[in-house]
């Protein structure tokens, strides 16, 4: 999860268009050379540079920093669209109107979002946005189930593979849906219970029977009122069968916390990420048990998705300034992963490790993509990036998923950003049931 003003700071354009990304066994895939550390490091730096610019509300500067980006990784087409937005923003519509037709010629799968071009909207918006569609490939993913319940703003999902039990949780409503194997929704845990704040990352533990569910206070939930819920978070454990609270574990309020998704090791520890301390946390749970940071605070930027390798020896992160960090948890040493040429690593929230490849939720830029990236043996590097799905009709900022098998179940429409500039939830006519894909993860 990130919340709007960070999705608009950082994955926003460039104003060089790079040229396509070399030739491939299908256009779908970036592979080739890896960029060196140096071209990363660099890239790295014009994120961070945009990111300070539109703290300034410096748009004009954004799109230079970003197209410094496009310089270095030539072929990423989020640079691309990430340049068009922020020329949007900077009032200098031709400039951006002639960026996104140059991304439309080159193939892109970025489908344009009206929310992230203001003032584009016409004839000549609507054109390119067509002739992106037409590069969309058929969809891949089905329907899994859907929410009736239009104003639940889902973004966390797991599944029990024991008892077919999905779980949802809902920003807005604080509280986490149960799916049952019939499709029939129940309130497992009810709204704003245990104090629980927004429900984000959840992982479901067969082994104790547990529901785990980040828990941070943001904005868009009901209730929330800054001088109580300001930069609080908690790490929830139910009982997933009844939803009865087993533990709760708070973040101390010395600075402000956002805890956002986490992964479950072999024996039962929690790998979790705190976006807004920019920190990686572990915690054994049981009496007493505090929070113990391997990764100091600050040193990512906005740490979101996590994953952890089958054999426990590698943790992945995804932020927005580096990409993906892999942490080697024998020694706490990390690496940012290299990756081809062309291709983009940044803008991740659902991380998942599926047979020795990672999968991700990518909501940075366009109407959303689900990626494969390739790792080396060594789980030290990216050979290449797949897009797995790309545009779906369904997709309103898609955002997590969870592993069922061979298959991805991931969250199609947040409706992430329906809400005014007030804070108030849009009307239920223009939100929607919440439907959640179910994508095969089989190589084709």
């Amino acid at each position: 999860m990130k919340p709007a003003l960070l999705l608009l700071a950082l994955t926003l354009p460039s104003l060089a268009c790079g040229a396509r990304a070399p030739a491939s066994a299908s256009p779908d895939v970036v592979r080739g050379e890896l960029l060196a550390r140096s071209e990363a490091e660099a890239l790295t730096a014009t994120y961070l540079a945009a990111g300070a610019a539109f703290g300034r509300s410096d748009f004009v500067a954004v799109a230079a920093a970003f197209a410094d980006g496009a310089k270095i990784n030539r072929g990423d087409d989020t640079l691309v669209y990430q340049q068009s937005s922020a020329l949007a923003l900077a009032g200098r519509h031709d400039e951006a109107l002639v960026t996104l037709e140059r991304l439309a010629e080159q193939g892109s799968q970025l489908i344009p979002q009206a929310r992230d071009f203001p003032g584009l909207a016409g004839a000549r918006f609507d054109a390119i946005t067509s002739k992106i569609r037409k590069h969309l490939p058929p969809p891949r993913s089905t329907p899994a189930f859907t929410i009736a319940e239009v104003d639940l703003i889902p973004e966390g999902v797991t599944v029990d593979p024991v008892h077919r039990t999905f779980f949802v949780g809902s920003i807005y409503r604080r509280k986490i849906v149960a799916i049952g194997p019939e499709g029939a929704a129940r309130d497992l845990v009810a709204s704003a219970a245990d104090d629980l704040y927004s429900p984000l990352g959840m992982r479901h533990d067969a082994t104790r029977g547990s529901l785990w569910v980040c828990s941070s206070a943001v904005p868009n939930m009901q209730g929330f009122d800054k001088a109580t819920h300001a930069g609080r978070a908690a790490l929830h454990e139910y009982d997933a069968n009844t939803g009865q609270l087993r533990a709760r574990y708070p973040r101390a309020l010395a600075s402000p916390h956002l805890l956002n998704d986490l992964a479950i090791g072999p024996r039962g520890e929690l790998y979790i990420t705190d976006s807004e301390s920019g920190e990686v946390l572990l915690l054994n749970p049981g009496p007493g048990a505090t929070f113990e940071p391997i990764v100091p605070a600050g040193t990512l930027f906005y740490p979101n998705g996590i994953a952890l390798s089958d054999d426990a020896s590698t943790l992945f992160v995804a932020d927005f300034t580096h990409g993906l960090t892999a942490i080697h948890l024998a020694t706490r040493a990390r690496t940012v992963l290299p990756h081809p040429r062309g291709a983009s690593t940044r803008g991740f929230d659902g991380l998942y490790f599926h047979r020795g490849a990672l999968i991700a939720v990518d909501n940075g830029a366009g109407a959303g993509r689900i990626v494969r990236l390739e790792l080396a043996a060594a789980l030290d590097r990216v050979l290449g990036v797949e897009v797995l799905e790309a545009g779906h009709p369904k997709f309103e900022i898609p955002t997590t998923g969870t592993l069922d098998g061979d298959t991805l179940v991931y969250i199609a429409n947040s409706h992430l950003r329906s809400f005014d500039k007030d804070g108030k939830i849009y009307p239920p006519e223009r939100l929607g049931p919440a439907t959640l894909l179910r994508l095969p993860l089989a190589q084709r």
